[in-house]
């Protein structure tokens, strides 16, 4: 600090190993020059003498040296000979008590140091900028009601989910079940039309095993897996057999059988189409193909054959192809 009251803007300019010059402007109470050399005295630079200096300008303009000093210091090695020697001071200076301050704890003294209120209002580390941007407030309640929602609407896209695959899974068994049916029973029409002989007929058919009146698994599967309308896993098994099974007592007596097979009305219905259509053009190739073989026996050659018969058999091809 310089004596003036102010505060300096120093800088340091090297003169050579041992000796520093230091000058700077004063701002405060007097605007002026601040000079300072400062000279190493030995070669740790353990004692150091230093020339202080300071001018200043008056309203008049009039500069004028106002502080001048010599002093010769010397580099204490710890704290503790620091603090005998201030103490030192004090005795041989008969410093009065009231106006000691004692150097381990300089804060003891009122107006020494600041208090923490004081140092906290230009201390950013405790204290709170007023740059800081509010705080957001989300009340719980609102927080928890999307929660919730999230939650329900998770569960019901959960729910659909599972229901289409259900479904799916259902269809697929009905299909392939009544496909399997199809193949064996003997009645025109749909299942609704189908009277009970002929449901009891095909229930006999299905239960191969012990004559009980109630088809086992080992015998639906059998009867399932025996057929050409496509493979059916495992899974879809199990699944068909829990939908036939209403009372889920291990076996399929014949009015469940029944009660399944009107569920099946629309596959029975698509798979009897299908193979409907399959012996139709089956029974029309064997047909042109037998009147072929009777003409050409008969001593005619394929030239001969009719055009007609030859675009059937091109019909025929294209169907299948198809």
């Amino acid at each position: 600090a310089n004596p003036s009251g102010g505060s300096d803007t120093l800088r340091s300019y090297p003169v050579d190993r041992n000796a520093e010059y230091i000058s700077g402007n004063i701002v405060g109470a007097a605007n002026g020059l601040s000079t300072l050399l400062r000279v190493c005295l030995d070669q740790k630079c353990n004692f150091l003498h230093e020339s202080n200096d300071v001018f200043t300008t008056d309203s008049n303009g009039t500069v004028a040296r106002t502080y001048s000093s010599e002093m010769t210091v010397q580099r204490i090695a710890t704290g503790e000979e620091w603090v005998q020697d201030i103490l030192g001071t004090y005795n041989s200076t008969n410093l009065p008590a009231d106006q000691r301050i004692d150097p381990r704890d300089p804060c003891s003294v009122p107006g020494v140091c600041p208090t923490e209120e004081e140092w906290c209002t230009v201390d950013p580390n405790c204290s709170v900028s007023p740059y800081q941007e509010p705080s957001a407030h989300v009340r719980g309640g609102v927080v928890a009601g999307f929660v919730v929602a999230g939650i329900v609407l998770l569960v019901l896209v959960l729910y659909a989910i599972h229901r289409a695959l259900v479904a799916q899974q259902a269809k697929r068994f009905r299909t392939l079940f009544a496909k399997r049916i199809a193949d064996t029973i003997d009645v025109r029409g749909s299942l609704r039309s189908m009277s009970p002989e002929a449901l009891a007929e095909e229930f006999k058919r299905i239960d191969k095993g012990v004559q009980d009146g109630k088809l086992s698994k080992d015998e639906l599967w059998d009867f399932v897996s025996s057929g050409k309308a496509g493979e059916m896993d495992q899974k879809d098994f199990d699944a068909l057999f829990a939908a036939i099974d209403l009372d889920k007592s291990g076996a399929v007596d014949f009015l469940e059988f029944c009660a399944f097979m009107g569920k099946c009305h629309d596959e029975y219905r698509a798979a009897r189409v299908d193979r409907g259509s399959i012996v139709a053009r089956s029974t029309r190739r064997l047909g042109a193909a037998d009147t072929t073989a009777r003409r050409l026996s008969s001593g005619l050659t394929p030239a001969d054959v009719p055009k007609r018969e030859v675009d059937d058999k091109e019909e025929e091809t294209k169907e299948d192809e198809g």
